[in-house]
């Protein structure tokens, strides 16, 4: 538990903590009343115990103020990592154990150098450190003068010594030394909010400016200085992060406010790439104290304002011209009660006999004649058996010449591609090589026909239900990553007769099966006998039964079937389409 989260904790009880600090203060409506942080009675100091400043606290006759930590810390005359140890135990709670570093590491000795000299000194003036910070760090000037001595001092310890060539950039830390931040000596045991650099040079930089500041011992990769100096490092409730800018810096400090939090991080951006060039360039104690504030948080990728959506609503709300559209359920005509998203997964059902692979293998069709690109998986037909019959419905005829159907394949090319597998497969295999073709060739469409044909994805007995719901929250997470659309097959339980189509509840298996799925169309067929005359009447239904994002929620589509296209038409003519282009098809095929 950090300084900010105990403070937050304190300010929960904020009116008990006043009045246990302060005992000889009074209530005043929203506010505990006192003399002063020694607890005398008055009220120069006042403590907010209700509304949202709620545990803010300031003493009107010195200026001092702060949070409920800080006043512990003042009215006990502690440090703030004293103050949290008592503040935790006046809460019950305990303070997060310390990360030991998993080796031993040794001190190093006194470095054997002495004050700056010529070429020491010349080198840190060029710097712009005056000779105060000079002095402050402690820096010292090995005995051939050719290097800068850093010495990092830590609770009354030297606990590392780092040596910098002042002719080139080429430096060295002690042996074995444990890695921790530069300038703990330096920084105020009541100090709450602190500035963490890249290097020791921009750290002396923000010290000179007045603001408190240390420094990473190894870059801004490294990141061990953490293990060593977590428990030192919980008493800050601000720290900002001023790396360098450049990717190795951003990378560096996006890591190091994962590793502290992200609600007490928040990243400086100088106008220079450190902070020490920004001081050569002429920034004065203001400028940096101005970047300091100006400070922004890291917010967790997942976190964004609403507001950046609006081009995307405006498009949604009003259609404009040129903006890109989903492409619609194309069944002799686009159906635009439903389009193809991407993100989205589609459950289909039926009964078997009832032609759901038939049709959804027409509807990839409809998305193929619009540019889009298709990838199957069917573990129950021979890839063969599932080209014929595309290639049938493709052609709009049972008995394409072998011109056309080579001219149908070619137009097949660059739209289609199987999953090579007849039998039961790996759910996370077939998703492997999905991906791959989405990142490869940029398919955006994908069918899994059917669950049953997962071998990992039992459809009943022990395991079944969380099986099918880990294979749905995969095959949900894939569809958005790649902004693909996902339709699966999905059978339904057996049903008393099949004189109508399966519900969204008849799905066999898990629940999570149709809750997961964005839509959910069954598909029926009317299973005429032989000798059964023709009345018009439609052959097959397509139903909508779910639609978590389109305008409809429910819809049936009434279909007559084309035997020879295997193709469903929108009208009792059974007049089949052509899904390729007309200059395609001249002189290939059957009359």
């Amino acid at each position: 538990m950090n300084a900010r989260d105990l403070a937050d904790r304190l300010a929960e009880n904020a009116a008990d903590v006043a009045a246990m600090l302060l005992p000889n203060g009074k209530r005043h409506g929203q506010e505990w009343k006192a003399g002063s942080v020694t607890g005398e009675a008055g009220g120069s100091l006042s403590v907010r115990i209700t509304g949202s400043k709620r545990g803010v606290w300031r003493d009107f006759a010195t200026g001092e103020g702060g949070d409920l930590l800080d006043l512990f810390a003042a009215r006990r005359g502690c440090s703030i990592a004293e103050a949290m140890r008592e503040a935790a135990a006046y809460l019950g709670v305990s303070l997060d154990a310390p990360l030991k570093p998993k080796r031993t590491y040794s001190r190093p000795a006194k470095p054997d150098g002495g004050r700056p000299r010529s070429r020491v000194a010349a080198w840190l003036a060029s710097r712009g450190l005056t000779e105060q910070t000079i002095a402050e760090f402690r820096l010292a000037g090995n005995p051939d003068d050719t290097a800068v001595l850093m010495p990092y001092l830590r609770d009354g310890e030297l606990v590392n010594v780092k040596t910098r060539l002042v002719a080139e950039k080429k430096m060295w830390q002690a042996k074995d030394s444990e890695p921790c931040l530069f300038g703990w000596h330096l920084i105020d045991p009541k100090a709450r909010s602190i500035c963490i650099t890249e290097g020791e040079i921009d750290a002396m930089t923000l010290h000179q400016a007045g603001i408190p500041a240390m420094s990473v011992n190894q870059g801004a990769g490294n990141h061990q200085w953490i293990d060593s100096d977590w428990e030192r490092l919980q008493r800050f409730s601000d720290i900002v992060l001023c790396y360098d800018d450049d990717d190795a810096g951003r990378k560096g400090a996006r890591e190091v406010a994962n590793r502290l939090g992200l609600d007490r991080c928040r990243v400086c951006r100088l106008p220079t790439k450190d902070a020490n060039e920004f001081l050569l360039a002429g920034a004065n104690a203001d400028d940096f104290a101005f970047h300091v504030r100006e400070a922004r948080p890291i917010d967790p990728d997942e976190l964004v304002p609403a507001s950046i959506f609006v081009d995307e609503v405006i498009a949604d709300l009003h259609m404009l011209a040129d903006a890109p559209v989903d492409p619609a359920l194309y069944i002799g005509m686009d159906h635009e009660w439903f389009r193809f998203r991407p993100g989205e997964v589609s459950v289909w059902t039926g009964y078997n006999g009832h032609g759901k692979s038939q049709f959804l293998g027409q509807a990839m069709l409809g998305l193929m004649r619009n540019d889009e690109r298709v990838l199957i998986f069917s573990g129950e037909m021979l890839p063969k058996k599932i080209m014929s019959r595309l290639t049938r419905q493709a052609a709009g005829c049972g008995d394409p010449t072998i011109q056309y159907i080579r001219q149908v394949n070619r137009w097949f090319d660059d739209r289609l591609w199987l999953y090579r597998h007849v039998g039961q497969a790996d759910s996370a295999r077939l998703l492997e090589v999905f991906a791959y073709g989405a990142r490869r060739y940029g398919i955006r469409h994908f069918v899994v026909d059917s669950l049953m044909m997962l071998a990992d994805v039992p459809e009943e007995g022990k395991g079944a239900f969380e099986a099918q719901r880990q294979l749905m929250s995969r095959v949900t997470a894939f569809a958005k990553q790649f902004a693909a659309h996902v339709n699966v097959v999905a059978h339904p339980r057996k049903a008393a007769d099949e004189k109508s189509g399966p519900g969204k509840l008849d799905v066999s298996g898990s629940g999570k099966i149709t809750n997961m799925a964005d839509n959910v169309f069954s598909v029926w067929a009317r299973l005429r006998e032989e000798t059964e005359a023709d009345d018009g009447s439609p052959d097959a239904k397509v139903e909508l039964l779910k639609q978590r994002n389109g305008e409809a929620q429910h819809r049936a589509m009434y279909l007559w079937f084309e035997p020879r296209s295997l193709q469903y038409c929108i009208t009792n003519k059974r007049r089949a389409v052509q899904y390729l282009p007309d200059e395609q098809m001249e002189g290939v095929r059957n009359a």
